[in-house]
């Protein structure tokens, strides 16, 4: 998770033409900022919330004639149970974004505050009690967003918890359209409508999601880790490292150093 506070000026924007592989979330605080779509720019003002799924270009940044565009941001991912959360009706590909009530809009900065505080408060539980207020901000999102409350779809559901539990085995487009009974291009087209991310990614994330916590809290070599998650160890280590920015030995080094003892002065 990584979380912001930005104050951006006239003709500020930000290009990423494939996207991230996480979700963004923005919540406009003053001026006004655009998201720019296939279907052309969306505007946000003061009090908007706009989500962006993985995997969609990123073209985002001042309106035109705004003199300023006030933002809070976070990139995440999360996890499997979250998705119903995320199931919000698009206003373009891969887009988001909606304007609750002014009471709400006040609940959602404070808690939206709250998770980017709590993101660089110290502490070896800092990202887990950072997710447990993003969860309460997305909760929150998800009682006012307008047609929200949507249920995933009970097929993706089970290709969800299949995934999970069986992270070694193969995950393949074939292999998993065939669980619920579909052609592999219908499975991927349901599943990336319900879960704003494609089979492939999802399963990508669950994999890195599940040797990070293999690294921080077992002593499992890295080439017995890529076995866990059904991948080569060398495939491991470089996917490891564009989703984290440190390989896997790095990454294992630096959270045993964060949650050393502090010693008593």
């Amino acid at each position: 998770m990584l979380a912001g506070h930005h104050v951006k000026e006239p003709g500020y924007a930000s290009r990423r033409a494939g996207g991230t592989d996480d979700w963004l979330l923005v919540f406009t605080l003053t001026g006004q900022g655009r998201f720019g779509s296939s279907l052309g720019d969306l505007l946000v003002d003061p009090g908007s919330i706009t989500l962006v799924s993985p995997g969609t270009p990123h073209d985002y940044g001042t309106a035109k004639g705004a003199e300023r565009w006030e933002i809070l941001w976070v990139h995440f991912h999360p996890p499997g149970e979250w998705l119903e959360y995320l199931h919000w009706p698009s206003e373009a590909p891969g887009i988001a974004t909606f304007e609750p009530s002014e009471r709400m809009a006040r609940e959602i900065e404070s808690s939206f505050r709250e998770v980017f505080r709590l993101c660089f408060q110290p502490g070896k539980r800092r990202l887990a009690v950072a997710m447990n207020a993003l969860e309460r901000l997305l909760l929150l999102c998800d009682e006012c967003v307008p047609g929200g409350g949507i249920a995933l779809d009970e097929r993706i559901r089970r290709v969800v918890s299949y995934i999970e539990n069986h992270l070694r085995q193969d995950l393949s487009l074939e292999v998993l359209s065939r669980l619920i009974h579909l052609s592999a291009s219908r499975f991927a087209h349901l599943f990336r409508t319900e879960a704003g991310m494609s089979p492939l990614q999802y399963v990508s994330l669950q994999r890195m999601k599940r040797a990070a916590t293999l690294l921080e809290r077992t002593t499992l070599s890295v080439s017995e880790i890529a076995s866990e998650i059904g991948m080569e160890p060398f495939h491991f280590s470089s996917r490891f490292k564009a989703q984290t920015g440190q390989n896997p030995r790095s990454y294992r080094a630096s959270r045993m150093a964060l949650n050393r003892p502090r010693k008593l002065s």
